[in-house]
């Protein structure tokens, strides 16, 4: 027979388990594109960008990338794996909502 303590402990990893899915679920490309103004306005300078606008082309540059990482990283408290750390990854804001997603699930 379990404790009350233990089956108290397996129900908060399961809230949390859960709670993590929905946060997951609730970040979107707008969000990640939010933060990108925020944090990294020379990206946005020649136009409107939506969340598939090439960054790169708008005018990303591995100094803005490394603020959008962080920024990324901080907002949602996640840390991306070095093989999450490319060009492609970070070629949108719908491609980094997709894989911090991906991180958070």
């Amino acid at each position: 027979m379990k404790s009350n303590t233990a089956e108290q402990s397996e129900s908060s990893q399961r809230r949390g388990s859960s709670s993590m899915v929905t946060r997951a679920r609730t970040i979107t490309d707008e969000m990640i594109l939010g933060l990108i103004h925020d944090h990294a306005p020379d990206i946005c300078a020649g136009g409107t960008l939506s969340t598939d606008t090439d960054l790169w082309e708008a005018g990303m540059d591995s100094l803005s990338s490394v603020t959008v990482v962080v920024a990324v990283e901080e907002e949602y408290d996640v840390v991306f794996p070095d093989e999450l750390l490319t060009r492609e990854v970070f070629s949108s804001a719908a491609a980094i909502a997709a894989a911090v997603r991906g991180l958070i699930h």
